[in-house]
């Protein structure tokens, strides 16, 4: 699809992480200066381990495919697999743009990355140099993980640098988040060597260090500094207030926007680029700068913030007490219309594969998706239009060159690796809140959804069960059991009240020796042969069913009685069998034992009763055509 605007396509992981909506929003400041578009793709944080070819999240690269990009960023550090790093790169070279690779150094690529081996060494040297520690302790990420590693090397260069031997003991790993963090620092105090200062590689970890520190009684920084990494918001929150370095993301953006301009048209690109980082001394190391600390708008932002979040929890709530029992997805598509206020924003589209609607609408033509609920000039919608991938969204042409949207937010809706479609959100201003509540929205999508097919499912399945367990399994008709429910319920019916029921109680003739002369498949044959002319017998005044064995039984509601002697019955028997050539061509007859009874269907009617009088009157019949029989011998 060809744009006026040129778009961007961003892919990374975890975009609703603070440090990710940061560069989000300031690329999105640019793109708006410049005249682009960027289209954030948000990589599942669940599947990027592992990663293999037929994992969902090469659907999002299809999407991507179709679209008409000027380049293509790659965040990866949220995307770990090399199967997916290399189908994007191999994307930007049939589409012969340039590929960004952010964080991690990739052939090939532009690369652009944070400087953060200087980073993190200027805040080990400012403990060292400024608060002249020597004990400095480091909790650094996952064992093993790239951008954990690179901090190690740079706290030992440092330590190597200022004459500090390092010692394996002063190093933790807190795997970047908060209880393993916490472990570490029970170690160390617990070791009896307690440090001067603990180097966290991330800020949720020093935040996670300075609460464990008070904990236990040491105070923070007058006993133990604490520093951080990434310069998140939180760490002004918190008392004390954290001292990181924060990345630049204002240059990065203007880099990356500089970079795209200069190389369009160009797959081959092999530049690299740096960005700085800030440092931001605050009272975890004794260092706080009195014009660093919070403003009246970010008390109102997290205020907002924290209200935002409740009344999410209490929709989202509310809405799966709604679709939990849900089997229908157009009824999900009108409940998400009543519910989605809360996350509306300038423009939302969900559309999910035509097949998932198909069983409820079948005009849906043949076009891979289904609109789902969309939003769109201030006015709501819910299944619509349906189109083929190519297309992205109807009239996506229209809607980047009519309004003021810079940025769109994309994600899949799936669960696990069932993919049911993907939802597409656009602001003017976008707020980290705004980039968390799309996560949010896309997770309650895709479960309210997945309740609904696997409802649907769970029905579905429950109604052949049930199919199975009312049916013979040889001829397909009525077994015992469900003869007597459908009995049962057509006699409740008002509309049959005071007609006239009839049973018939009908054992085959001569099953033993079909079988033993001419095999058990013959034996079978004759059963479904029975079956059938029974079937046609009643036709729609009745049903008919397979007691088990040779064994049938059929019942008519009518108008007026049915007085029916055994050799009319059987005549109208034969009257079917007869018209098929299979049961002429046959060595043995296909014949039966018949006994009726009727009676009026009141308040008197008792079936079981009226059944033992048919049976009776069939055995009956088979006693007379024995002595028949034996006669005529």
């Amino acid at each position: 699809m060809k744009n006026q605007k040129k778009l961007i396509a961003f892919m990374g992981g975890m975009i609703d992480e603070e440090k990710n909506s940061n560069f989000i929003r300031e690329m999105e400041r640019e793109c708006r200066e410049s005249g682009y578009i960027m289209l954030a793709f948000g990589f599942s944080e669940m599947t990027l381990w592992n990663q293999d070819k037929n994992n969902c999240e090469m659907k999002l690269i299809e999407i991507v495919s179709h679209l008409d990009l000027t380049a293509i960023i790659m965040q990866l550090e949220f995307i770990k697999s090399e199967y997916l790093i290399e189908a994007i790169k191999a994307l930007g070279k049939k589409k012969n743009i340039p590929i960004i690779a952010m964080e991690k150094e990739t052939k090939g690529c532009i690369n652009i990355s944070m400087r953060y081996n200087k980073g993190f060494s200027d805040i080990v040297r400012h403990v060292i140099d400024v608060h002249g520690c020597r004990k400095v302790n480091m909790i650094a990420g996952f064992r093993g993980d790239f951008f954990s590693e690179s901090r190690i090397k740079a706290y030992k260069q440092v330590l190597e640098e200022k004459g500090i031997p390092f010692d394996e003991n002063r190093l933790g790993y807190g795997e970047f988040w908060d209880r393993p963090a916490r472990d570490v620092t029970r170690r160390f105090l617990e070791s009896g060597d307690i440090p001067e200062a603990i180097i966290c590689a991330n800020d949720n970890m020093a935040i996670a260090v300075c609460d464990e520190l008070i904990k236990h009684g040491y105070k923070v920084p007058e006993d133990i500094i604490v520093t951080g990494f990434d310069g998140i918001k939180k760490c002004l929150f918190k008392e004390p207030s954290i001292t990181t370095v924060e990345p630049d993301y204002h240059d990065e953006a203007k880099q990356l926007i500089q970079l795209i301009k200069n190389n369009e048209g160009r797959s081959d690109c092999d530049i690299r680029t740096e960005i700085g980082f800030v440092l931001k001394l605050r009272d975890s190391c004794g260092c706080r700068i009195s014009t660093d600390t919070l403003s009246a708008e970010d008390v109102t932002n997290l205020f907002d913030s924290y209200e935002d979040v409740n009344w999410a929890v209490t929709n989202i709530n509310a809405l799966f007490s709604q679709t939990a029992h849900l089997e229908s997805m157009k009824e999900l598509s009108e409940v998400i219309k009543k519910s989605l206020w809360l996350w509306e924003r300038d423009f939302q589209f969900v559309c999910v594969y035509s097949e998932l609607l198909r069983p409820e609408i079948p005009e849906i033509g043949k076009e891979e998706y289904t609109t789902f609920f969309s939003f769109r000039d201030e006015v709501g919608s819910e299944i619509g239009k349906s189109f083929d991938a190519k297309e992205f969204l109807p009239d996506f042409d229209k809607i980047i060159e009519n309004n003021r949207i810079s940025l769109m937010i994309v994600k899949l809706l799936h669960s696990g690796n069932h993919i049911f479609g993907y939802i597409v959100e656009g602001s003017e201003h976008t707020t980290n809140r705004d980039i968390r509540r799309f996560e949010e929205l896309g997770m309650t999508l895709s479960s309210a959804i997945n309740n609904v097919v696997a409802n649907r499912t769970l029905a579905r399945m429950h109604r052949e069960m049930e199919k199975l367990s009312i049916l013979d399994y040889l001829t397909g008709i009525l077994n015992r059991r469900g003869f007597v429910n459908e009995l049962n319920r057509l006699i409740d019916m008002p509309f049959n009240r005071d007609r006239y029921l009839t049973v018939f109680s009908i054992d085959m003739d001569g099953l033993k020796h079909i079988n033993d002369f001419y095999g058990h498949a013959q034996g079978d044959f004759a059963l479904c042969c029975v079956a059938g002319a029974l079937q046609h017998i009643v036709n729609r005044n009745g049903i008919c069913a397979r007691y088990g064995g040779d064994e049938f039984a059929c019942a008519l509601i009518t108008d007026q009685p049915v007085d029916l002697s055994p050799d009319t019955f059987r005549s109208r028997m034969d009257n079917v069998l007869l018209t098929r050539t299979d049961v002429q061509e046959k060595e043995y007859e296909i014949t039966a034992s018949i006994g009726s009874a009727y009676a009026p269907i009141d308040y008197k009617l008792n079936l079981e009763k009226l059944i033992t009088e048919a049976d009776k009157k069939m055995y009956e019949d088979k006693k007379l055509k024995h002595k028949g029989k034996v006669r005529e011998s």
